[in-house]
């Protein structure tokens, strides 16, 4: 999936589209259990602020959510804004 994140987002850059895979760290009854701490509600706005965000900054890459107060903490979990290392 990392691959093809990038290979699209070089792809299709020219024509406007970005392409980008977000890690929302998002608790719900269908997964995340340990390792995830946030609410759907908390995950999808935070989601929904790098998706809505104008221009390519995060074209072909896999940022963390950015949520306040969830700094860089110890572990995983850390909701920074910064990117995934792959």
């Amino acid at each position: 999936m990392n691959s093809l994140t990038v290979q699209y987002a070089l792809d299709h850059e020219k024509e406007g589209f970005s392409f980008i895979a977000l890690c929302p760290g998002m608790k719900t009854d269908l997964g995340g259990g340990e390792m995830a701490d946030l609410t759907p509600e908390e995950a999808a706005k935070a989601s929904l602020d790098i998706i809505l965000k104008p221009g390519q900054e995060y074209n072909g890459q896999m940022p963390k959510v950015l949520v306040k107060g969830w700094g860089r903490g110890e572990g995983n979990n850390q909701y920074d804004g910064t990117n995934v290392p792959w």
